[in-house]
């Protein structure tokens, strides 16, 4: 069974800024290419990292930042996932519940449409962000960079026998 999952665009902006966070992007994508992971990018998240690289004020840094995305996006086998009104439904149905519940009015819609994105297309969400999709999508498997290693990284097992066999 194919292992799916979501992308934030969180990841991809850890990945190329080299935050915090990175290391644990790193890792989770070589991770995902062990397992061969079918790994989906909803246009929103892909026009959230465009706008950064278009508020780059140097042509010569815009043009490496987006081959760049495109490298990551072309080696990592990560598609390009569009919403469809399925999809909008559920976020604005989503954004509703969750102001009922008391959810703050700063959660914009964009972050509900990423979360119904990863609901429709593989039912997990890779962030740097856990807090904005946790309470509004329940069903939802929200994971970090270091969650997703912990539940879904190698074994002990698995880095014992690489260590034996070099």
């Amino acid at each position: 069974m194919t292992f799916k999952l979501s992308l934030d665009s969180s990841i991809l902006i850890s990945h190329l800024r080299g935050d915090l966070h990175q290391e644990a992007v790193l890792a989770s994508m070589e991770q995902l290419h062990v397992l061969e992971a079918e790994l989906t990018l909803p246009l929103l998240c892909y026009a959230e990292v465009w706008t950064g690289i278009e508020l780059l004020d140097d042509a010569e840094q815009q043009r490496q930042v987006a081959a760049a995305v495109h490298r990551i996006l072309e080696v990592s086998r990560i598609m390009l996932v569009a919403d469809n009104v399925e999809i909008v439904r559920e976020a604005a149905r989503a954004q509703a519940d969750y102001r009922r519940r008391g959810g703050r009015r700063e959660v914009l819609i964009p972050d509900f449409v990423i979360g119904a994105n990863a609901a429709h297309y593989s039912g997990r969400l890779l962030t740097t962000n856990p807090r904005d999709f946790l309470r509004a999508f329940p069903s939802l498997e929200v994971l970090t960079p270091q969650t997703f290693l912990e539940q879904y990284g190698p074994t002990r097992d698995d880095q014992e026998e690489d260590i034996v066999s070099s």
